[in-house]
C-alpha cells in the first residue's frame, strides 16, 4: 500500500514540475511584400509572469515603424495545460505575423518537446500556421507569400499545445495521472477486499 501510495505522490509531483512560471512575449505583423518595409508593428513583453489573463495584450505595444494600426493579438498562456491561445482583435490586413514566446522558464527541469495547433484559426483565409520550437522557445507564424493576398485577423482565436518533457521522461496531463491514480488506488482496495 505505501509503495502504490508513493508512486501516486512521485506522478503528481511530475505534474506539478510542468508549470510554466514566465517568458517573453512578442508578435510582429507586417505587410513587406506589398506595402511597408520600415518595419514591423511589435508588441512585447519581456519577462511577463505566467497565470491568470493575457501575458500579451494592446498595452504591450513596442514600435510601429510603418505607422500601419492594427495586427493586435493578445497571447494567453495556460501555465498548467501548456495551451497557448491567439486572439486576434481586429480586422486590418497583413500578409506575414508571428507570435514568440521565448526564454520559457518552468519551475523545475523541463524542455519542449513539440508544439502542436489544437484549433481555430486566427485570419480569414487558409493560410497555413508554421510551427517552431526549441527547448524553452516557440514559435507560430503566418505568411501568404510574395504575390499572393492579404490576410485579415478576424476576431478569432487559435489555440496550440506546447508538449514537455522532464528529464527523460514525458511530462504526463494531468487528467492522465488522475486516471492512473485512482486505477491504482482501485486495485489497492481490492487487494484489501480478498484479503
Amino acid at each position: 500500500m505505501n509503495k502504490v501510495l508513493c508512486l501516486v505522490a512521485l506522478l503528481f509531483a511530475g505534474v506539478a514540475n510542468a508549470t510554466i512560471i514566465s517568458g517573453d512575449f512578442r508578435t510582429e505583423s507586417d505587410l513587406p511584400y506589398c506595402c511597408f518595409d520600415a518595419g514591423p508593428l511589435v508588441y512585447e513583453d519581456l519577462n511577463a509572469s505566467v497565470g491568470a489573463g493575457n501575458e500579451l495584450d494592446s498595452t504591450d505595444l513596442l514600435s510601429n515603424d510603418s505607422d500601419w494600426f492594427g495586427g493586435s493579438v493578445f497571447i494567453d498562456l495556460d501555465p498548467t495545460t501548456n495551451i497557448v491561445t491567439l486572439s486576434s482583435q481586429d480586422n486590418l490586413d497583413f500578409e506575414v505575423f508571428t507570435a514568440f514566446i521565448s526564454n520559457i522558464v518552468f519551475d523545475a527541469g523541463e524542455s519542449i518537446t513539440g508544439l502542436s495547433w489544437i484549433s481555430g484559426n486566427l485570419t480569414d483565409i487558409a493560410v497555413p500556421e508554421a510551427l517552431s520550437f526549441t527547448a524553452n522557445s516557440i514559435e507560430i507564424s503566418y505568411d501568404v507569400g510574395d504575390g499572393n493576398d492579404t490576410f485579415y485577423f478576424t476576431g478569432t482565436q487559435a489555440q496550440f499545445q506546447i508538449e514537455t518533457q522532464s528529464g527523460s521522461v514525458a511530462v504526463p496531463a494531468p487528467a492522465s495521472v488522475l486516471l492512473l491514480s485512482l486505477g491504482l488506488l482501485a486495485l489497492v482496495g481490492r487487494k484489501r477486499y480478498h484479503a
